[in-house]
C-alpha cells in the first residue's frame, strides 16, 4: 500500500490541512527542535545555496533557515497547496522561495546547489534511487546531501505485551509511511548513487506528557485505515479515546529512532 503522501496531489484540502498542521506541530516540539539543532548545525556551509526537497508547508524550512543560515534556499514540494502555504509563511523573506517539484524530478539546473536536504521525505518516496540520482545531479562537486527521517519500524506506544494501542501503529505504517525501513537501506543506496557517505547518526525521540505529534500521527493513521475500510469507525474512535486517556492519566509513552545521513558528492560523474 502507498501512503497518503505518495499521492499528495490527490488528497482533498481538508486532509492536506490536517497533514500541514501535523508538520507544524512536529517542528514546534522541543524534542524535535533539539534534534534538528543537533543535526543541522553539523552541516554548516558558509553562503550556501540550499535545495529543500519536500518542503511541505515550510515548517521545517524555518529551522533550516535558523541553523544553516543559507544565502539562498529553494523549497520544492509536489503539493501546490503546501507551496502556497510556504510562500505565505515566508512572504517578505528574500532568501527563500518555493516551487512545485518532485524529489526525483526537481526541475533545477545541474550542479546548482551546495546542499540538498530532505527532512522526513524519503520514508514517503516511491523512487528513492531516482531521488538520490537527482540530488547528485543538482549538487555542485563537493556538495552535501542531508537526509533526515524516522526509522519507523521502531515506532512504539506499547506499555505491555499485546498492548492493543500498538496495533494503531500498524495502521499508521500501512497508511502513512511507504518505506518504514528506508533509513537502514539508505547508506548503501547513497553509495551506489555515487555519494561518499560521511555519517549516519541516531537521534532518540521519546514523548510522554505532551505527545502532540504522535497523537496526530496515530489519529491520521487510524482515520486513514477507517477510510480504507480496514477498520470500523468505532475502533478508530476507540484508539483515539485510549490514547487521550493515557495522556490524561500520565501513562502515555511513545518512542522512535530518527536518523540523519550526510553524504558528499565527490566526483563530476556517478
Amino acid at each position: 500500500m502507498t501512503d497518503l503522501l505518495t499521492r499528495i496531489e490527490d488528497q482533498p484540502p481538508e486532509v492536506l490541512d490536517v497533514i500541514a498542521r501535523s508538520m507544524s506541530i512536529r517542528a514546534a516540539e522541543p524534542a524535535m527542535q533539539s534534534i534538528c539543532a543537533r543535526y543541522m548545525r553539523e552541516i554548516g556551509v558558509q553562503d550556501a545555496h540550499v535545495l529543500e526537497v519536500g518542503c511541505g508547508n515550510g515548517a521545517v524550512t524555518q529551522l533550516i533557515m535558523q541553523h544553516l543560515r543559507p544565502t539562498r534556499l529553494l523549497g520544492i514540494d509536489p503539493s501546490s497547496l503546501f507551496i502556497k502555504m510556504a510562500n505565505e509563511t515566508f512572504n517578505g523573506e528574500p532568501r527563500a522561495s518555493f516551487e512545485r517539484g518532485d524529489a526525483a524530478s526537481t526541475g533545477q539546473p545541474d550542479a546548482s546547489f551546495d546542499i540538498v536536504i530532505a527532512h522526513t521525505v524519503y520514508s514517503h518516496l516511491l523512487d528513492p534511487k531516482g531521488a538520490l540520482a537527482e540530488a547528485w545531479r543538482v549538487l555542485k562537486p563537493g556538495g552535501q546531501l542531508v537526509v533526515f527521517d524516522g526509522d519507523f519500524a521502531t515506532l512504539g506506544v506499547a506499555l505491555f505485551d499485546g498492548d492493543p494501542l500498538q496495533s494503531a501503529v500498524a495502521a499508521v505504517l500501512r497508511n502513512m509511511v511507504h518505506a518504514p525501513y528506508i533509513m537502514r537501506r539508505l547508506p548503501v543506496l547513497a553509495a551506489a548513487a555515487g555519494f561518499c557517505v560521511q555519517s549516519l547518526d541516531p537521534h532518540g525521540y521519546v514523548q510522554t506528557t505532551h505527545p502532540d505529534y504522535l497523537l496526530t500521527l496515530l489519529s491520521r493513521g487510524t482515520s486513514a485505515a477507517g477510510r480504507a475500510g480496514e477498520i470500523g469507525q468505532a475502533l478508530v474512535d476507540g484508539y483515539e479515546r485510549e490514547a487521550q486517556r493515557r495522556v490524561a492519566n500520565g501513562t502515555f509513552y511513545g518512542s522512535m529512532l530518527f536518523l540523519s545521513l550526510t553524504a558528499r558528492k565527490i566526483d563530476d560523474a556517478p
